[in-house]
């Protein structure tokens, strides 16, 4: 697992929390880093609008990828990995309160200059990490 000078590197070198949590998977999900990276990085400061933690997003593309249903009959298996999502939201939510990146964050990155504003007073470099790892280890546990 990344450790928080690694992820806090990443961050600092504009690696999404979204692509952070995506790329740790990727090889155990059949992917190399890099497909993981940029099918994850749309996903980064709650798709760039304060949406879900970027490090939600990108569990939810790693539990899609282990668990996700491709048959159109495939109801039993969709429900299944319904049920894995829950458990990672309701962990993910005990541990933070919400997956609501404005929430977490402190800034609703929709309006002009608050990206920059948490960049500059560090509030990104100082929460997200933990989100990160919190991502990761809760993957760790259900996957």
């Amino acid at each position: 697992m990344l450790s928080k000078a690694q992820i806090h590197s990443g961050i600092k070198n504009c690696m999404h929390c979204s692509q952070q949590v995506l790329m740790e998977w990727a090889e155990e999900l059949g992917y190399d880093r890099e497909e993981a990276a940029r099918m994850a990085a749309p996903f980064g400061g709650g798709m760039f609008h304060g949406d879900t933690c970027g490090a939600v997003a990108g569990a939810m593309i790693a539990i899609g990828m282990k668990y996700g249903n491709s048959d159109p009959n495939g109801f039993e298996k969709d429900l299944a990995m319904r049920e894995i999502v829950k458990k990672f939201q309701d962990e993910f939510i005990a541990r933070n309160g919400t997956t609501i990146c404005r929430e977490l964050v402190g800034h609703d990155f929709s309006k002009p200059g608050e990206l920059d504003k948490a960049l500059e007073n560090g509030r990104i470099y100082e929460v997200c990490p933990k989100f990160v790892q919190d991502a990761l280890e809760i993957l760790d546990m259900i996957m």
